[in-house]
């Protein structure tokens, strides 16, 4: 270390010059940096559920290309109306990646005669009311397109609009989604939009406003903030071009790696710009402390980086800990974060024990006038303060924070793990308002899948679906499916054989059933094989019942499963095997898999960084007390998520790992500190406390504001998860703080834990 100082100091501008060098060639890396927010990097690897959907989305169409368009009309089966549609309905289908259009301008439907021929319902809109009634009636008496294109009522109509495989990305879907909006501003309709496409659309859409919007406002906190704290330029520009450095070198890493900014690592820049200030801050607090004492420039510049260097790698080290613990998730793309994180913290660590003390040396040496304002600072009354109440109050400072501690636990048991896909939303956002209209006025909004496949000795059966006692179960289950509250409009194939064979004797209601006839259903499914392919797999061995189902909560759709299955086990053969999956049950899976996985992340970091305190003091006691401070920050996390309902979801949960990681920085910072003043005053525990909250304090303070600072940014994001995130994140530190200025050195008052090496006691006198 003493080498690496020396040439540094030696060597200042060759040190910068490697530093730039670095930097521009990352920074060409980094301009290479690709987006991609596929939703199904999100799913589990070798999770047998999440096979099984990819199966059944091979076997059958995608049922997550589906936009909904709901429009509310004065009357949508009048001609002008019919009209507009049959103009829209053109316009959709020549937007490039639109692979098909289903309106009332261009429904199909059986003709009632024995050649079943499909035709357009409005082939040509009739000008006679009657005939117009007539066709509505149509519409209304065909369970195919009631809570599909239109409405019970009839007083809403809708346009299904499919995307295309090739189309179905973030990129296209928003091009697409835009060119829907323009042509919707043709008409005076009310519109409101749902479906897969748009839900994914519009959560990537908030996110990359997050991380757009985000660095401007969180840069100019920062500055602010670093201005008020240090009172020079260099106070700011120092600590700002170190952790804009870090963020060039991360994203560099990221594009060399083959990583993408996806709908997880969206946040990396942000984050990395909040939390590698705070090595800038303590090497600034510390190089002002050696020059109140030390007049020679360069000799305050070594002792900085000798005494400061080590508790900074390790604050370092834990608080990569905490992100690399996220390696430990079976999810891709959240093992990227964690590591990118991971490796971003330890370049700010590099940038500014390599940067900021060449430009140290290479700057001139602040004036004693602005040293001592910095050391008599409203930090330093605050700090008076604190050691006062720390000497004259320790054991009622943890009578109090041991009662702090159990109310927090009582709040923190009402925590609900249990979330919704659009508990990410609120009420008045126009996404969440939209879904919820179509979920009232249209059954449900989100993709619900049954699969049904007929099996025999364990060998699926080819031709199964054509024996009309199987289609029957099939409607059986489906009718099953329609007493659950929480699932709306399902179509299976009995509901097309059902009309196929109402038609084929001319319309008459009473033969509305399944055909009895194996050979009739074989016939039907023969003459119009291409409109069943999303609904039955290529050797009719299995069938899908496509559903959806409302913004149900994971513990809710786990009661749904159960029943499903348990009625499928009482009432349908045991020939039948039945599989529930869909994109909604994959993502609500999900958030249940992250959750528990994010906890296991943080029990990882907890165990490692406990254990590496335990290495670095030789104290299993100061170890100990040294994770006290950590643990009532996160109760408290918990405890407001408690009292103002917040859900345990995985942005949430990845706030504790996290969070766990920074907050035990400044803990770090202050024993360390005092075990140095502790022998420096022969063991007398008090005074080491204050010279330590005289000292290292103020450091706390500074790092504890900037961090708070960055973070309550997030807090005026729209987006649930970026607010939450910068909600519970910022109260980490709050509580971080006030854990180590009063709880930590009055524990260590009163406690005494006894240090290795300290072989000179002579009790508490000053």
């Amino acid at each position: 270390m003493a080498q690496i100082i020396q040439f540094q100091i030696d060597r200042p501008r060759l040190v910068l010059s490697i530093l730039v060098l670095i930097t521009l060639a990352l920074g060409a890396l980094a301009s290479g940096l690709e987006f991609d927010f596929t939703v199904e990097n999100l799913f589990a690897r070798n999770d047998p559920e999440v096979d099984a959907y990819f199966e059944f989305r091979e076997e059958f169409e995608r049922e997550d290309d589906v936009i909904y368009l709901i429009y509310m009309a004065d009357d949508p089966f009048s001609r002008e109306n019919l009209q507009k549609a049959h103009e829209l309905t053109f316009g959709f289908e020549n937007i490039t990646g639109v692979e098909e259009v289903v309106s009332l301008a261009n429904v199909e439907l059986f003709e009632q005669s024995e050649d079943l021929v499909l035709a357009p319902l409005y082939g040509t809109i009739p000008k006679d009311v009657d005939s117009l009634a007539l066709l509505k009636r149509r519409v209304l008496s065909t369970p195919l397109l009631v809570e599909n294109l239109v409405s019970l009522d009839g007083k809403l109509a809708a346009f299904l609009i499919s995307v295309s495989d090739d189309y179905n990305n973030h990129k296209d879907r928003e091009r697409i989604l835009d060119k829907i909006g323009d042509i919707q501003a043709r008409t005076a309709w009310e519109w409101h939009e749902a479906g897969i496409p748009v839900l994914r659309t519009r959560y990537v859409q908030y996110m990359l406003d997050d991380f757009i919007n985000f660095l401007p406002p969180v840069t100019t906190v920062l500055v602010v903030v670093l201005f008020l704290l240090f009172r020079t330029l260099r106070g700011v520009f120092l600590p700002m071009v170190t952790v804009l450095m870090a963020d060039i070198w991360i994203m560099g890493v990221m594009a060399l790696l083959g990583i993408t900014i996806n709908i997880i690592t969206y946040i990396v820049p942000t984050l990395v710009l909040i939390i590698g200030v705070a090595d800038s801050i303590h090497i600034l607090v510390k190089y002002h402390e050696e020059l109140t004492h030390n007049s020679d420039k360069l000799d305050a510049v070594a002792e900085t980086v000798r005494k400061i260097g080590a508790a900074i790698l390790l604050t370092s080290l834990t608080t990569a800990v905490g992100f690399f613990s996220l390696m430990s998730t079976n999810i891709v793309i959240v093992r990227q974060f964690g590591l990118m994180v991971g490796i971003a913290v330890i370049f700010a660590f590099i940038s500014s024990v390599t940067f900021i003390p060449c430009m140290l040396v290479i700057l001139g040496k602040p004036s004693q006038k602005r040293l001592y304002g910095t050391s008599r600072s409203l930090r330093h009354g605050v700090i008076m303060r604190i050691i006062a109440i720390v000497n004259r109050h320790p054991r009622r400072i943890v009578y109090i924070t041991a009662l702090i501690v159990i109310v927090f636990c009582f709040l923190a048991m009402r925590v609900d793990p249990h979330s919704s896909l659009l508990d990410d939303l609120s009420r008045g956002n126009e996404l969440y308002d939209d879904i919820h209209f179509m979920e009232a006025e249209m059954g449900s909004a989100l993709p619900l899948e049954v699969v049904v496949i007929v099996m025999e000795n364990g060998t699926e059966v080819g031709d199964g679906i054509k024996d009309p006692r199987v289609v029957k179960q099939v409607v059986r289950l489906q009718a099953m499916l329609s007493t659950i509250p929480e699932i709306g409009k399902t179509i299976s194939i009995g509901d097309y054989l059902k009309e196929m064979n109402r038609a084929f004797h001319g319309g008459e209601t009473e033969f509305y059933t399944i055909p009895e006839s194996r050979r009739l259903i074989a016939q039907y499914l023969m003459l119009h094989e291409e409109e069943f392919e999303f609904l039955i797999n290529y050797d009719y061995s299995s069938t899908r019942i496509a559903g959806r189902i409302k913004d149900v909560t994971s513990r809710r759709a786990e009661e749904i499963s159960r029943e499903i299955m348990a009625w499928c086990d009482s009432h349908l053969p045991e020939s039948f095997h039945v599989q529930l999956t869909g994109t909604t049950l994959m993502a609500l899976k999900t958030n249940q898999y992250l959750v528990r996985n994010l906890v296991l992340s943080f029990t990882i970091a907890f165990g490692v960084i406990f254990i590496s305190m335990l290495i670095l003091f030789r104290s299993f006691k100061l170890a100990s007390l040294l994770m006290i401070p950590n643990i009532i920050p996160l109760l408290m996390i918990a405890a407001v998520m408690g009292l103002f309902h917040i859900k345990l979801r995985p942005t949430t949960a990845m706030t504790f790992a996290i969070a766990f990681g920074i907050a035990v920085d400044d803990t770090i910072h202050f024993l360390v500190r005092f075990r140095q003043e502790l022998f420096a005053s022969h063991g007398k525990y008090r005074l080491a406390n204050e010279q330590t909250l005289l000292t290292t304090g103020k450091a706390i303070i500074s790092t504890s504001v900037i961090l708070v600072a960055g973070f309550i940014v997030m807090v005026t994001s729209n987006f649930s998860p970026s607010r939450d995130f910068g909600l519970l994140s910022a109260i980490t530190m709050v509580g971080a703080l006030l854990g180590d200025l009063f709880f930590l050195p009055a524990v260590l008052t009163l406690a005494r834990p006894r240090i290795p090496g300290l072989r000179h006691t002579y009790g508490d006198e000053v």
